[in-house]
């Protein structure tokens, strides 16, 4: 399974947003200030930063990320509240930690998309966020949005915090075995065959053939079962 499109935020890193399907493109780009040209490098951690000079800025777009289940509001609640921080959203712990007043800067947000040393890693505050909610439950909760969003590099020099990893809260994670298959993988964790979709859903997976011996997947916790249980009733 390919590593999943993460953004944290820099010193609250407990706050952060996991996308269930990765983006159809990510668009870099980089322009020079004051009519003064500069040549891009790369720190130890994989950002993209600018020269000595400090006139490059550099700009990502993030097109068509995708965000299933139960929590989708959640999340795109705090992508707004990073673009607009004085519009939702708590900043106390942001406030604390930086010493700013709240709701006065975007906060500093720390993307990640694959390895360190061969994927994305840049630090950025969030400059636009287009949300279209696809599919709404019948509890009225949405549970699935496409997410379109504009970032600005922040070259900083404070170290970076170590975020967490992996899948949502209360969710397990499960390597693939040979004679293994969702369903089976359904069975064995929650008694139910059927199951084997909504694992589909949480990971993004069309094609549940498709899986190998060694990939990972994330597994439900039981409430979250639940909730995607009765969203595609």
């Amino acid at each position: 399974m390919l590593e999943r499109l993460k953004i944290f935020e820099f010193f609250a890193p407990y706050n952060f947003v996991l996308f269930d399907h990765n983006p159809e493109q990510l668009k870099m780009g980089a322009s020079a200030r004051g009519g003064t040209r500069s040549t891009p490098t790369a720190s130890p951690t994989g950002n993209a930063g600018a020269s000595g000079n400090g006139t490059e800025q550099t700009t990502v777009t993030v097109t068509k990320a995708r965000l299933v289940g139960p929590e989708t509001k959640k999340f795109c609640d705090t992508l707004i509240a990073w673009c607009a921080p004085a519009s939702l959203g708590s900043k106390a712990a942001a406030t604390v930690a930086t010493g700013q007043q709240w709701g006065s800067k975007p906060s500093m947000l720390l993307m990640q998309w694959g390895p360190p040393a061969a994927g994305f890693t840049f630090t950025a505050t969030m400059s636009k966020v287009d949300i279209q909610y696809l599919r709404v439950s019948f509890l009225g909760i949405p549970t699935h949005a496409t997410v379109t969003l504009s970032l600005k590099e922040e070259p900083t020099i404070l170290p970076m915090t170590n975020p967490t990893s992996g899948g949502r809260p209360g969710r397990n994670r499960h390597m693939m075995l040979a004679d293994e298959t969702l369903m089976s993988v359904a069975t064995k964790t929650f008694g139910n065959p059927s199951a084997w979709r909504a694992i589909a859903e949480v990971n993004g997976i069309d094609d549940p053939t498709s899986l190998r011996p060694g990939d990972v997947v994330y597994l439900p916790a039981p409430d979250e079962l639940k909730q995607l249980a009765g969203a595609t009733r």
